[in-house]
């Protein structure tokens, strides 16, 4: 992982025109600093292996690079995409690309940013410029941080030559997998449904985990008052047979929770209720969909811990 947050603006688009010349071809043209009417770099023929060896790109593909300077940044961030708006950075972006298909300038596109890109998030920004350009969606490419990571683990020349900095450390906790499975849960999500004294098959009961966590009664307390009758909704959302991928991301967070912060924590704190607020606050600050669904948030972590997937448990 990179900190491209500190790059400027012209060498995020050099690293995006180097990166093309492996996938797309080393005729890949970067373009002066400048007003650059919706594109810094241009293809023409056939691409070397994207979207694939066997079924390249032909034609005009036109790159464009967009850097923020802000940290931990998402595609969903409503100053960059949002559907409603005129000034977000893709609805100005959209326009451009039109003028460029209308003067027959632009079969592909690539956009590059150096922000996260959900599962979620990326058929969204394709279909918006796919409807908003009429450019088919097979023929735009969206890249967001895990795909630079990824192409410069494959092409180490890059990372010199535009002079990228690796982080000095990880970060305690990847909110990624909670990211993707939010949005699927919020469109589902009724808060007028509640189901009392819900208690999941086979698991330390909520009033002994507490005493093994040493959480406090007045935390366990709030914590049950305010979530618990939303547990059976998160259990009926999580078992529903048409959401295998998100139960697959589900069992991916709470490993990650579990094993890279809350055990090493818990030898650190005395009460779970400081490792249950830490938590929450590490993933509401790191990722912008936990931000803006932050109760959603909660409620999921507190089900992780109710449901004995996180924390410390008799289950043995």
């Amino acid at each position: 992982m990179y900190q491209y947050q500190d790059m400027n603006e012209l060498d995020f688009e050099v690293l995006a025109v180097q990166i093309c010349k492996e996938t797309l071809g080393e005729a890949t043209q970067g373009f002066a600093p400048g007003p650059d009417g919706g594109r810094d770099g241009k293809f023409v023929g056939t691409a070397n292996e994207y979207p694939s060896r066997s079924k390249p790109w032909t034609g005009i593909t036109i790159i464009q690079a967009k850097h923020t300077s802000g940290i931990n940044q998402h595609f969903l961030d409503s100053s960059f995409f949002s559907e409603g708006s005129k000034g977000a950075t893709l609805s100005e972006e959209v326009v451009k690309i039109k003028k460029l298909i209308d003067k027959n300038e632009l079969d592909n596109y690539m956009l590059f940013a150096n922000r996260k890109l959900t599962g979620g998030a990326e058929p969204q920004i394709k279909k918006y410029i796919s409807e908003n350009t009429g450019l088919d969606i097979g023929n735009i490419g969206v890249f967001g941080i895990d795909d630079l990571n990824s192409w410069l683990s494959r092409y180490r020349y890059i990372v010199e030559m535009v002079k990228l900095s690796p982080l000095t450390m990880s970060p305690i906790i990847r909110p990624d997998d909670l990211a993707e499975i939010i949005p699927h849960f919020a469109n589902v999500f009724d808060i007028s449904v509640k189901h009392k004294d819900f208690r999941p098959v086979n698991r330390t009961s909520y009033e002994e985990k507490n005493q093994i966590n040493n959480m406090s009664d007045e935390f366990a307390k709030s914590l049950r008052k305010s979530y618990m009758s939303y547990a059976f909704q998160v259990q009926e959302f999580l078992n529903d047979p048409q959401n295998t991928n998100l139960q697959n991301l589900y069992q991916n967070a709470i490993e990650e929770f579990q094993q890279t912060f809350i055990i090493p924590r818990q030898r650190e704190l005395k009460y779970f209720d400081e490792v249950f607020n830490e938590l929450v606050a590490l993933l509401i600050d790191r990722d912008y969909i936990l931000k803006v669904n932050k109760r959603l948030t909660r409620i999921l972590v507190f089900y992780m811990y109710f449901n004995c997937d996180i924390g410390k448990s008799n289950d043995d």
